[in-house]
């Protein structure tokens, strides 16, 4: 996809998934099931760079006053950075966390492709529910623009006593070192991956880098039982990425989280009129041996 200059974005994973879903024989019920979804998916991305141009007050030291108080008067994305950035060379773990971020869009169409094979009820819950989300997230976007931690440094709002900014804005450099590592220019594989996946610059909070993979445990939890559980350690790994690099603050990914179970128990919790299950009818033996969340 880097090679051939191709965004990575939604349609283009669907349209991968699509393709199985052809060699799997279910080629038509794939494209009822899917377009819904991706459509969705990519007008949500296409509205969320509106949010950038709404003009409405920048939140940006209130967070940071409140990540201070979450960390007890210290940064967490300064205390990470301090303990485990290297003072030369190469960042091992900047690369990994800027490789779980460009994996943004590829989990929840993963986890809903899964669903959809194995757990088909279930997916119509979690299409709900990413949607429901994504809108409440792209709504708070839009109400309560919040700069991330790179935003302020990069503005000298985060300057230490030496006059220089204490946290370090870590993925342009990791791209580059991809970038250099697959023979391509630094600046070609940031705009690929960065512009077409994350328009906006001010929408931190809440992040829907932690809240997606959230849902993804919540649902496959619910439809798998204790193997849903293998996927609670990614959420973990997310969040630490996002902070690493300068992405997100703390209390971006509290929030995120939030979100996330808000939305998962509005779907799971209403009123078994509303239609988002189309053509799946569950006899009350089969609904009632389902797992519960």
């Amino acid at each position: 996809m880097v090679a051939g200059g191709v965004a990575i974005t939604p349609d283009v994973l669907a349209v991968a998934f699509g393709l199985l879903a052809v060699l799997l024989g279910r080629g038509r019920l794939f494209l009822r099931d899917w377009i819904p979804f991706v459509v969705l998916l990519l007008a949500y991305e296409l509205m969320r760079g509106v949010a950038d141009d709404a003009g409405l007050p920048l939140h940006a030291a209130d967070l940071a006053t409140a990540d201070r108080l979450i960390g007890l008067g210290h940064l967490p994305t300064q205390v990470v950075q301090d303990a485990l950035r290297p003072a030369g060379g190469l960042d091992l773990i900047a690369i990994v966390a800027t490789v779980v971020y460009m994996l943004h869009f590829v989990l929840p169409l993963a986890t809903g492709f899964v669903l959809w094979l194995f757990r088909r009820a279930r997916f119509y819950d979690f299409v709900a529910a990413l949607i429901v989300l994504s809108v409440a997230g792209f709504a708070t976007y839009l109400l309560l623009p919040a700069a991330p931690p790179w935003y302020l440094a990069d503005r000298g709002m985060l300057n230490g006593p030496d006059g220089r900014p204490i946290i370090a804005y870590l993925k342009p450099g990791a791209f580059e070192t991809l970038a250099a590592a697959l023979g391509f220019d630094g600046r070609y594989v940031y705009s690929i991956a960065f512009g077409s996946a994350n328009p906006n610059s001010v929408a931190a909070f809440p992040s829907l880098h932690v809240a997606y993979p959230f849902l993804a445990f919540l649902v496959l939890r619910r439809a798998f039982g204790r193997v849903g559980w293998l996927a609670l350690p990614y959420t973990f790994l997310v969040a630490f990425a996002v902070l690493y690099t300068g992405d997100h603050w703390v209390i971006d990914e509290i929030a995120g989280v939030a979100y996330a179970y808000v939305a998962y128990y509005v779907v799971v919790h209403a009123p078994r009129r509303v239609a988002w299950r189309p053509g799946v009818l569950l006899s009350p033996r089969r609904s009632s041996a389902s797992p519960s969340g």
